[in-house]
């Protein structure tokens, strides 16, 4: 079974991917951003390293996807191939921050790889307001992802514009939706309503 969690930047995604491989001893695959040199360079210069980054992401995406075609255990995702493309990068395109020639480029690579990558079992969708998802990304820079302190409020709102329509037409597997304004997920009970409804998701795939 291969559940992907996807959602806007500090919705909380990594946290929910450990606990949840944890729980279900699953495989946790997480989203390339640690490691990613090109993530620091495009928050201090968006359309100078705009493409670059979005190539990184989406080979980091596809070589994930070609590992889950050999895994023998159930696997978490940390966001899917789909959100490069549906939010991450048309949203950059359409803020004329990617031209158009790299944006269609991109495109390309995107059809191809996305054709051979296993699509999830379950979709997990973290939603959340753009205030509480500022405060959460200024939280967690004072401790790690320094280069996130100044993301915009506008960014993280035209990113939510971009989840929502994708989510609203994504067909690909079973999907839960979680306004994280609402739910917390850090509570015992909210994570174990989450859980009970995966594991009877999981019996019918398996």
């Amino acid at each position: 079974m291969v559940i992907a969690v996807a959602g806007n930047i500090g919705t909380g995604k990594t946290t929910l991917v450990r606990r949840l491989s944890d729980q279900l001893e699953f495989t946790a695959e997480f989203e390339a951003a640690r490691n990613n040199p090109y993530l620091s360079l495009f928050y201090e210069d968006m359309q100078r390293w705009a493409f670059q980054l979005q190539v990184y992401f989406l080979g980091c995406r596809f070589k994930q996807g070609l590992k889950l075609k050999e895994q023998q255990s159930g696997v978490v995702l940390d966001r899917t191939i789909y959100e490069d493309a549906e939010i991450f990068a048309k949203n950059l395109y359409e803020s004329e921050i990617l031209s158009e020639i790299d944006y269609k480029n991109y495109l390309n690579l995107y059809q191809s790889m996305q054709e051979l990558t296993p699509t999830p079992d379950l979709l997990i969708f973290l939603e959340g307001s753009p205030e509480l998802l500022k405060e959460r990304i200024l939280e967690r820079s004072r401790l790690e992802r320094s280069y996130e302190k100044d993301i915009p409020l506008t960014y993280l709102k035209r990113l939510n514009k971009y989840y929502s329509a994708w989510v609203s037409k994504y067909t690909y597997s079973p999907k839960i939706s979680i306004n994280i304004d609402q739910i917390d997920l850090a509570k015992n009970e909210h994570f174990e309503t989450l859980l009970e409804k995966i594991q009877n998701l999981k019996k019918c795939v398996t």
